[in-house]
C-alpha cells in the first residue's frame, strides 16, 4: 500500500515523461509530491536549484529542521546549522544526502538511507555512490529518494517545478515503525519542501526581471 500526499500550486504539465527518480527507487510505500509554477525558462530554473543559498529560504526551514533533530542535538549527534551564504543543495549533500543523478535543465535526484524513526536518528550507512545506493537492501533501514523536476506547461514562458519524495522500507515490521514516524512528520516535511520550491521560484523569476 502506497501512502501518498500531494500538493500542487502549479499548472498541469504538457506530457508526463519518464523521470530519473524511477531508475533509483521505482518501488516505494510512502511518497509526497509538491509543485509550483515558475515563470522562467528551464535553464534558469535549473540554475536556481543549484545556486539557491540557504539564507534565501524562510527562517521557518531552519527552525523546523532544528526541531526534527532536537533529540540528536541534545545528544550532540546533529550536524551544524545551515550556513546562509552557501548553496542549500550542496549543504544537503554535505549533511548526508547522496547525489544520485541529473538531467541538465530537467531533474536533480538525491537519496538518503537511515533509521529515521529512532529518537536519536539511528545509524546511517556509509553510501558513497549511486551504485552503492542501488545495491543497498538491509531490511533494518529505510531508503529515500527525492527529486526536483522541471516540466513544460501549457502556459507560455512558464514551467512546473515539482519535488517528489519516495520512501521504501524493506521489512514489514520496520515499515510499521516508519509509518508511525511518517504520520508525525509528513506535514512538516512537506511544508519544508513547499518553502524550498517557493524560494527557487523567487530566485529564478528574479533573474529574468
Amino acid at each position: 500500500m502506497i501512502r501518498k500526499r500531494q500538493l500542487s500550486l502549479a499548472a498541469p504539465i504538457k506530457v508526463n515523461t519518464p523521470m530519473l527518480l524511477d531508475d533509483f527507487l521505482p518501488k516505494y510505500e510512502f511518497n509526497e509530491i509538491h509543485a509550483v509554477t515558475v515563470h522562467a525558462p528551464p535553464d534558469r530554473v535549473f540554475a536556481a536549484i543549484h545556486e539557491l543559498r540557504a539564507g534565501e529560504l524562510s527562517p521557518l526551514v531552519n527552525l523546523m529542521l532544528s526541531l526534527r533533530t532536537l533529540p540528536s542535538r541534545l545528544l550532540r549527534r546533529a550536524g551544524p546549522r545551515l550556513a546562509d551564504d552557501k548553496p542549500f543543495l550542496q549543504q544537503l549533500f554535505a549533511g548526508g544526502f547522496i547525489p544520485l543523478g541529473e538531467a541538465p535543465d530537467r531533474e536533480v535526484v538525491f537519496g538518503l538511507i537511515g533509521q529515521f524513526w529512532k529518537l536519536t536518528g539511528g545509524d546511517s550507512p556509509p553510501i558513497a555512490s549511486p551504485e552503492e545506493y542501488l545495491a543497498f537492501n538491509d531490511p533494518a533501514y529505510a531508503k529515500v529518494a527525492a527529486n526536483l523536476l522541471i516540466n513544460a506547461t501549457a502556459v507560455s514562458g512558464a514551467v512546473r517545478l515539482s519535488t517528489e519524495t519516495r520512501i521504501h522500507v524493506f521489512d514489514p515490521k520496520t515499515r510499521r515503525k516508519f509509518g508511525f514516524y511518517w504520520r508525525l512528520i509528513s506535514l512538516g516535511s512537506g511544508f519544508i519542501r513547499v518553502l524550498w520550491l517557493k524560494a527557487v521560484k523567487r530566485r529564478a523569476e528574479r533573474a529574468i526581471n
